[in-house]
């Protein structure tokens, strides 16, 4: 009898680890590319851009419609299995997206309706059987369509606010000298599925002394995507885009809206903001109170603000 309590009795704690396992473990599936075209349905050997979460015999590749088995890993060169779970093994472009990630992070399911992103295990949610994404953005469930025809069509950059016709030179003058406790935010809307490097930002004419971040949020205030939070300094090109780099690339599923944000940890440098009768149909936010190297919750604007939203763009 005591053997039986104590056996359910770890039933139920085993039990509670996987149920909270969850909330506190979620992985994001790193994305990559082909380095090189797959160009037959039998080959074994597969070059990537980054071979960032490739580990043999524990983790699996999802390539345009076909998932495959990490057999064994050497630099950017995988050896494969080809056309696992009911996939084909067909030849495959250069460029094409790849996600990585354990085996179980790969299945029939495409969910709809609401979500909580804190609860899912692995994002996006990949269907081998439809060649979907799904992920968790503001608390809907949205869904990419990962053919590679389709991917194909995602913008080069994808810019908020538009600068148009307009000289860079002539926006918001010499532009807005930035407050180290600030988060400046603009809103972003990706009409398609894209593989994310970063955020560029528009200079002013003072960019070489302070050091900046970016951070992507999706439109209920979590962060998804940020640069080193150290900071980069800005260069000594005054009035042009400077890009800051993820951390990691991230695969952002559209349509949807999303908020691109930044902060300096001086007072020195101007970055170009959109003001009040130029470019003033997006949502923007300063949002006071944040710590340098610390990311905050974003709380979503609901209307435009003169002078806190930066000219950027997703790349």
């Amino acid at each position: 009898m005591k053997n039986l309590l104590k056996s359910l009795i770890l039933v139920c704690a085993l039990l509670a680890v996987v149920v909270t396992t969850p909330a506190s473990a979620q992985t994001i599936l790193t994305p990559t590319t082909l380095s090189a075209a797959l160009t037959t349905g039998s080959g074994t050997v597969m070059t990537v851009t980054s071979a960032t979460g490739f580990t043999a015999r524990t983790t699996s590749a999802y390539v345009d419609g076909e998932l495959m088995d990490v057999n064994a890993v050497s630099g950017t060169t995988i050896t494969i299995g080809r056309g696992r779970s009911g996939t084909r093994a067909v030849p495959h472009i250069s460029g094409a997206l790849v996600f990585v990630g354990p085996p179980n992070a790969f299945a029939a399911v495409s969910p709809r309706g609401s979500c909580t992103r804190t609860n899912e295990l692995y994002l996006p949610r990949i269907d081998v059987t439809t060649a979907t994404a799904t992920d968790c953005v503001g608390g809907i469930w949205i869904q990419s369509d990962l053919r590679t025809g389709v991917q194909t069509q995602a913008r080069w950059r994808v810019y908020a606010p538009e600068p148009g016709g307009t000289a860079y030179t002539s926006l918001n003058t010499t532009g807005t000298a930035t407050i180290a406790t600030e988060l400046y935010c603009s809103e972003v809307w990706l009409p398609t599925s894209k593989l994310l490097t970063g955020i560029a930002l528009l200079a002013g004419t003072a960019n070489s002394t302070d050091k900046h971040y970016v951070a992507l949020y999706d439109n209920s205030g979590v962060a998804i995507a940020n640069s080193a939070l150290a900071g980069a300094t800005g260069n000594t090109t005054a009035s042009a885009y400077q890009q800051y780099a993820f951390t990691s690339p991230y695969f952002a599923v559209g349509p949807a809206q999303y908020f691109a944000c930044f902060q300096s940890n001086g007072t020195t440098d101007t970055v170009r903001m959109a003001v009040t009768g130029v470019n003033d149909n997006i949502l923007t936010k300063g949002q006071t109170g944040a710590t340098f190297g610390t990311l905050p919750v974003l709380t979503v604007p609901t209307a435009f603000t003169t002078a806190v939203g930066p000219y950027v763009y997703l790349y």
